[in-house]
């Protein structure tokens, strides 16, 4: 019997990723949960709805999945209470229903490096979280629920934290930003005048989106003890300044040094130095999983996915 194995968020980035990769392993049924309907999969395996709102009971009940990666999430950008509504109350409805069908499934919960908040060092899973912003206590309260959960009914539960995930088609965040608005340069005349661009003074752990869809399907062979309730940080293990992957990407362009004299920087955001830098010791020892793509390597491949797909580059919020 093939496993059966829901991705709610199968749309999403992180989500959609993972259902693509799962879709190619053989004796694996793959079904996702959605606010929208995902191409990627048979109609009868993917349910569209609300998470909030949803009959999660009877779906899961006549699914009976043997994995579930959670990675259904919201825009930090989006409202506070939207964001606790989806992150904290979602996950306990489907954490209850899974409980209430009986079920035992590995659940992976993806969750966020935002949930330690800004730090001058690196951050093991023991390091007290103490985030900053509404998306970072919201992921925070996702995680306690799901470790309540494990707790209290012996489930297999592990949350993923994830470090400053990119790669091919991510849409929001400062990497694509940035290269979108490189490549548009290469093929725009006149030239933009501007480059927007974020806060050049702070450091973040940049990890390529297929090394985070890689860890966490490691996660999901964990035994029982590695994973009721445990956390494990997914991140490269090194921090680097946006100004240095500025730089990269202006070094993989094809602008001339004489183009780039005529564009002026414009950066957006608090100019302060921060950091951010994930200790991946305890994957690694539990897992063996450790990252593949250099940032050099998946920065030139962040060029490579925008000159193919270009076309308007992205706002930098």
């Amino acid at each position: 019997m093939n496993r059966r194995i829901l991705v709610t968020g199968s749309t999403g980035y992180i989500g959609g990723h993972l259902a693509e990769r799962l879709l190619k392993l053989p004796g694996t049924d793959v079904y996702g949960f959605n606010r929208t309907y995902d191409a990627k999969l048979p109609a009868n395996q993917c349910m569209e709805g609300n998470l909030l709102e949803a009959d999660l009971l009877n779906w899961l009940g006549s699914v009976r999945p043997d994995v579930i990666f959670h990675a259904i999430g919201t825009s930090p950008r989006s409202p506070f209470g939207n964001q606790l509504l989806i992150n904290a109350d979602g996950t306990r409805r489907l954490l209850q229903a899974v409980i209430d069908n009986g079920l035992k499934p590995k659940i992976v919960i993806v969750g966020s490096a935002a949930e330690y908040g800004l730090r001058d060092e690196a951050v093991d899973e023991n390091t007290v979280c103490t985030p900053e912003g509404e998306y970072g206590i919201a992921k925070l309260a996702q995680a306690q629920i799901a470790q309540s959960f494990a707790r209290r009914y012996d489930l297999p539960v592990v949350v993923g934290r994830v470090f400053n995930v990119y790669g091919e088609s991510e849409r929001h965040l400062a990497v694509a930003a940035m290269a979108s608005q490189i490549v548009q340069a290469e093929i725009v005349r006149p030239l933009p005048s501007e480059l927007h661009v974020y806060n050049l003074r702070s450091w973040r752990d940049f990890v390529h989106i297929d090394d985070v869809a890689e860890a966490l399907l490691t996660l999901s062979e964990l035994g029982y003890l590695e994973t009721t309730g445990q956390v494990y940080n997914i991140g490269s293990g090194q921090s680097a300044a946006i100004s240095s992957v500025l730089e990269t990407l202006l070094d993989h362009s094809r602008l001339s040094k004489a183009d780039l004299k005529n564009v002026e920087l414009c950066m957006h955001g608090m100019q302060k130095e921060d950091m951010s830098l994930a200790d991946i010791s305890k994957i690694r020892q539990h897992t063996g999983w450790a990252p593949r793509i250099s940032l050099e390597e998946g920065l030139r491949r962040e060029m490579d996915y925008w000159r193919e797909n270009i076309g308007e580059a992205l706002p930098v919020a």
